[in-house]
């Protein structure tokens, strides 16, 4: 239960009533006279601070101030102030600050249309019934910092040129809204008890410690969402949401507005999951260039679905170990960024990293924790039936496990090497191509320069007959491939087919039957192992990348 501060301002008395005194009168506003009442009112519509703390204020009490005041009131304060009935402060517009902060709504509190052209406060405010903000207008800040909703919150169509800041409410009934907002939403701490359903245009959305218990969905435009130590126990889908704000009566949010205060269009983006369980979290047509995944619980449970982009290493030419290095384009997380740019582990050309900007918020890490990553993300991926993803995935968990030096063996380092060099992991077909190319082309030269010969010996049988007849032994000899040519005479167009079937024979691992030299036999044998294994990687990339599960 929530207790009241003490009352700073003089009070009523009547009947433990913490109403404010109205001047000379002795009495709070709800306790003096209908005469004294009315002047009171009439005072107000002179422009001079509308002082309501502490009062108790019924549903007939709002009426007359509607009627005295037209419904415009300039400085409104209504700290502690109890409503006992339906709360009607529709069309209302609070010209200064609009001050509800620890107010108790024991009935329906109806803000729809109202306009606060200051700042409002609702901090701490308890709202017993549901709370209407449909088609509001804040043109400054507005707080809702440990507010209790216990009945629905509806924000249909409001609109905040500032912040809304929701830190540490509760929400025990459900939450609807679409809301623009120029600055920032922020529901740091918020317990969300029933479902929730946002549609929000603002460029940030503050969702550290948020808690979820009931399914909810997030609909954001133009928002770095951040969900750092968030509380999932129910599903959450997090949606970028494309094309117009329509409100529940068919019509649609001013755009022009938004388009005032929010320049351009960009694509709503996570930046942060560190600390919080996954396991119901579903991300649609989100960017990820900037999300830092370590520190996440059960990541390998995350559903990614949509058009979700991830960092990819620029597109450049590097050196290393003097050879010429092209980077691919892939998936990256955030975090292999972070990594590759420390000191230690720092790429030779640190531009193509450079894409994820210095500020952003993480922990640098081991490239052990960034290949547990990649191994989580692979497996959602795969669950998700998205194999190309998964691919990619599975090449940066290969790379991080090829830079580490704690739980790698220098061993198992090389053969990711050599692994990588070959075929980039299984994943890249042209490179595993290229080699097999150059494979066969060396195969040839040396085929033509030392394994074959210059023809196919002949066999030759050899004996003694007997002169009176008798048995007959004859041997058959068959001298050995021997190359005699000159080097020039060795490359030529008729040698060159021989070669040539000789190697593509080699290539799906035949013999050729045809008759070599010793140098040429194990040139055959080698090129009958290397030469398939190449043409088998290459088929292994590109069955990575063409199939969808």
């Amino acid at each position: 239960m929530t207790v009241a501060p003490t009352p700073t301002w003089p009070t009523c008395g009547q009947s433990d009533c913490r109403g404010v005194l109205v001047r000379e009168r002795g009495r709070c506003l709800a306790h003096v006279s209908a005469a004294d009442r009315q002047i009171a009112l009439l005072s107000v519509t002179a422009g001079s601070r509308a002082d309501f703390r502490g009062v108790p204020l019924t549903s007939e009490l709002i009426v007359e101030l509607r009627r005295w005041t037209h419904g415009v009131l300039y400085d409104a304060r209504f700290d502690q102030a109890v409503f006992s009935g339906d709360a009607n402060f529709r069309g209302f517009v609070f010209s200064g600050r609009a001050d509800f902060r620890d107010a108790s709504f024991q009935g329906a509190a109806n803000f729809e249309r109202a306009c606060f052209r200051g700042g409002a406060e609702f901090g701490r405010a308890v709202f017993e019934e549901d709370a209407g903000f449909d088609g509001v207008s804040f043109e400054a800040a507005v707080d809702f910092s440990r507010a209790q909703f216990r009945g629905a919150l509806a924000m249909n169509g409001a609109y905040v040129t500032g912040s809304l800041d929701l830190s540490r409410a509760r929400c025990s009934g459900p939450v609807e809204g679409m809301v623009f907002c120029t600055e920032e939403v922020r529901l740091r701490g918020a317990q969300l008890e029933q479902p929730v359903r946002l549609q929000l245009a603002v460029p940030r959305l503050h969702c550290r410690e948020v808690t979820f218990l009931a399914s909810s969905e997030l609909l954001v435009q133009r928002a770095e969402v951040d969900l750092t130590d968030a509380n999932l126990a129910a599903r959450l889908s997090l949606f970028q949401h494309y094309g117009l704000f329509r409100l529940p009566d068919g019509s649609h949010m001013d755009e022009v507005w938004l388009r005032r205060r929010l320049s351009g269009f960009r694509m709503s983006e996570l930046v942060s999951v560190r600390g919080a369980d996954l396991s119901y979290l579903t991300l649609v047509d989100m960017s990820l260039r900037r999300c830092v995944f370590f520190g996440a619980h059960h990541l390998d449970q995350i559903r990614i679905s949509g058009e979700c982009y991830f960092a990819s290493p620029r597109r450049s030419w590097g050196v290393h170990g003097g050879i010429p290095l092209r980077w691919a384009k892939r998936r990256a997380i955030a975090d292999e960024h972070l990594l590759r740019r420390t000191v230690e582990y720092r790429a030779r050309n640190r531009e193509a990293w450079a894409e994820v900007t210095d500020d952003l918020p993480g922990t640098v890490m081991e490239p052990a924790h960034v290949a547990q990553l990649y191994r989580q993300l692979r497996k959602a991926l795969e669950d998700n039936k998205d194999e190309p993803g998964a691919a990619d995935f599975y090449y940066g968990e290969m790379e991080m496990r090829r830079l580490d030096r704690t739980e790698t063996t220098r061993a198992e380092r090389w053969l990711l090497h050599a692994y990588w060099l070959l075929s980039g992991y299984g994943l890249r077909a042209s490179r595993a191509l290229a080699w097999l190319l150059l494979a066969m082309c060396a195969t040839m030269v040396l085929m033509l320069g030392l394994g074959l010969p210059d023809q196919s010996p002949d066999q030759t049988v050899s004996g003694n007959l007997p002169r009176g007849g008798g048995h007959v032994t004859l041997e058959i000899d068959k001298p050995s491939p021997a190359l005699t040519l000159p080097l020039a005479d060795r490359f030529s167009s008729e040698r060159f087919e021989k070669t040539l079937r000789i190697v593509l024979n080699s290539v799906i691992f035949r013999s050729s039957g045809q008759e070599l030299t010793m140098w040429g036999t194990y040139i055959e044998m080698v090129s009958r192992f290397i030469e398939p294994v190449l043409l088998g990687l290459a088929v292994l990339a590109m069955r990575g990348r063409i199939k969808r599960g």
